[in-house]
């Protein structure tokens, strides 16, 4: 059924308009005419003046012609990328899309949620195929911290369960848990002196630093969670005592109660570096989202194991360590799961997106909504 010349133009060109977070304006509109064209119900609205995006998040609804008893369910995906460093010109490769221009991302994260929602939806309209309703769900600024589903009115969305496609690998994986996260912002205050002359005068924000992130649990912690500093910067000049040095750092567990114990320690060691040196701390702890976990008894991962299945595909359950918009959904209420769709090596300058698995994708999600979905 899948019209695949009409998916990979749509796809090319979606890919071929640099979308980087914050600046989603121009995929906004195309995206926005395609779901027009489509004949669905199509509102915006203008979170990104919030937060300093040039556009919005894009909530269209399909009623159905051909009703299958069916509750209504929402499909969902972002349309912006991490940042692009060059120009984007998509090609095929031994049945493999890929970026011509090696020094530079593709973007299939996650325009090929975007591209395979759209032929969906085509096909579903065109081939008045029987669904429930639908609601087609396009957040902006997911790549910065889940923002635009931070400010998403979900009451907008008159469904209880809900479906995101924004995973790698292969078609065939359900994510039904995803992690909470804590993100820690600390700075040390020291006292600049010269470092030649007088380097007992001061205090050193940077060591202060450097004994703190010496004895903090980083990396892998146990098989669910993590920790990591991703950032560190201080001082002015090598004959300086650096005064002020600044850390980013971040925790993740799918258990809470892990969670808020690796945070503690992380504190502990931030304190320990200012109490050895001398150097005033200052930090803020900001919970970034909350996890969840979905039961397989709950109808997204029945529907998607069945929808899976029919597409002579093995199922598997997984959990995620990654954050994703499903994290915002289901702390706003939305019983919904995240799936693989088949982009490899994201955020990187080898991405790529099989063809035969953008194909698989459509047809999928068209299995899903044909699905009839209650609870």
């Amino acid at each position: 059924m899948v019209n695949k010349e009409r998916l990979l133009k749509v796809f090319f060109e979606l890919l071929s308009i640099k979308s980087p977070s914050k600046n989603e304006k121009e995929v906004f509109n195309y995206v926005k005419s395609k779901l027009i064209n489509l004949g669905l119900e199509v509102n915006t609205d203008d979170c990104g003046k919030k937060f300093g995006s040039n556009a919005g998040n894009i909530i269209a609804r399909y009623t159905t012609k051909n009703p299958s008893g069916g509750d209504p369910i929402f499909l969902a995906g972002h349309i912006d990328t991490v940042n692009v460093n060059g120009d984007i010109k998509p090609v095929i490769i031994e049945g493999k899309v890929f970026n011509k221009n090696k020094d530079c991302i593709l973007g299939g994260d996650d325009k090929v949620a975007v591209a395979s929602i759209i032929e969906a939806m085509a096909l579903i309209v065109e081939n008045n195929i029987k669904t429930g309703d639908i609601y087609v769900v396009f957040t902006i600024s997911e790549e910065i911290g889940l923002v635009g589903a931070k400010h998403l009115n979900m009451d907008d969305i008159k469904a209880k369960y809900g479906f995101s496609f924004d995973s790698d690998g292969d078609i065939g994986k359900i994510i039904s848990s995803g992690p909470y996260q804590n993100s820690i912002n600390a700075s040390y205050r020291g006292k600049s002196a010269h470092a030649g002359v007088e380097p007992e005068k001061g205090i050193n924000a940077i060591k202060a630093a450097s004994i703190a992130i010496s004895s903090m649990p980083l990396g892998r912690i146990d098989k669910e969670s993590t920790s990591n500093v991703g950032k560190i910067e201080g001082g002015t000049a090598r004959n300086i005592v650096p005064e002020n040095t600044g850390l980013e750092l971040e925790a993740r567990s799918l258990k809470l109660s892990k969670l808020e114990k690796i945070t503690d320690k992380i504190i502990k060691s931030l304190e320990k570096g200012s109490r050895e040196t001398g150097a005033e701390l200052d930090y803020k702890i900001i919970r970034e989202y909350d996890g969840f976990e979905i039961s397989e008894n709950e109808m997204p991962v029945i529907a998607s194991k069945i929808a899976i299945n029919k597409l002579g595909i093995k199922s598997e359950i997984i959990s995620s360590g990654g954050g994703s918009d499903v994290n915002i959904f289901n702390s706003k209420g939305k019983i919904s799961i995240n799936l693989s769709s088949g982009m490899e090596n994201i955020h990187t300058n080898s991405e790529f997106v099989k063809v035969e698995e953008l194909i698989k994708l459509v047809n999928l999600i068209v299995e899903i909504c044909k699905y009839p979905i209650k609870g």
